[in-house]
């Protein structure tokens, strides 16, 4: 291959680097005002075919992968004997589960019944990992039509929760999660907060996927739009749907 040959090669890699299309990514599948991560708000996300969700898994004190964002249960969960203010890692999913609710009545979803719940599901899933995961969360995706979905990724912020599904999975799609300084040169994928959005064009230069949290105003989204961040994880998917529509006009 020639030089210029070479060079109308990079340049064309680049401009498709430039050109590509964000993904609105609704962060803990906050839609409608329903409960965030829940079955419920997961029926709405196949209703009305959004393009990503986001959701969080913690790790009970018996193993049970679950989809809950703290690692201490909050104010926002019902239930008069629930153990608010407690690690999740100190108690037993059976004890959550019975003692607390959602604010729309449900208990906090384990894994494998939201997996069961989104087959089907065509979009982006962003699945975020919140302590290093257990063999029980293995067996569970392996088991599953999830690990196969084409616009999966796992995210991070500890590369120790990342190291061993890496290791067991190379192929999987990885995003490592930055608050404060940009990491994830070695990963697929980086995340990172408005503040390093300086930073994306860089590394989408490099090939990674790139992936800003969490926008919510008309600003930040629409600066990351023009930063051409790959994925946009907000909390209010309409208006991050209606800037990015507005963008391909």
């Amino acid at each position: 291959m020639n030089k210029p040959t070479i060079l109308f090669s990079l340049l064309g890699l680049l401009l498709c680097v430039q050109t590509a299309a964000q993904t609105c990514i609704s962060h803990r599948i906050i839609l409608d005002h329903a409960s965030e991560n829940s079955l419920e708000v997961i029926q709405i996300a196949l209703d009305d075919a959004v393009s990503g969700v986001e959701f969080d898994v913690q790790l009970s004190r018996d193993g049970i992968p679950f989809l809950y964002h703290d690692k201490k249960l909050g104010d926002e969960l019902v239930g008069a004997q629930c153990p608010r203010g407690s690690l999740v890692e100190d108690l037993d999913f059976k004890d959550i589960q019975k003692s607390c609710l959602l604010e729309n009545g449900e208990s906090p979803p384990t894994l494998k019944s939201t997996i069961y719940a989104l087959k089907g599901f065509k979009g982006h899933i962003f699945v975020d990992l919140k302590p290093k995961m257990n063999e029980e969360f293995f067996k569970i995706v392996e088991s599953s039509w999830l690990l196969n979905h084409e616009k999966l990724r796992f995210l991070s912020f500890k590369k120790r929760a990342l190291r061993p599904l890496r290791k067991r999975w190379p192929k999987a799609k990885v995003i490592l999660l930055s608050r404060y300084i940009p990491r994830g040169l070695f990963y697929g994928g980086i995340g990172f907060n408005k503040r390093l959005n300086p930073f994306t064009s860089f590394f989408r230069r490099l090939g990674k996927d790139v992936g800003i949290w969490t926008l919510n105003s008309e600003e930040d989204i629409s600066r990351a739009i023009k930063k051409r961040a790959d994925f946009i994880i907000t909390d209010d998917y309409p208006l991050c749907q209606h800037l990015t529509n507005l963008s391909k006009s």
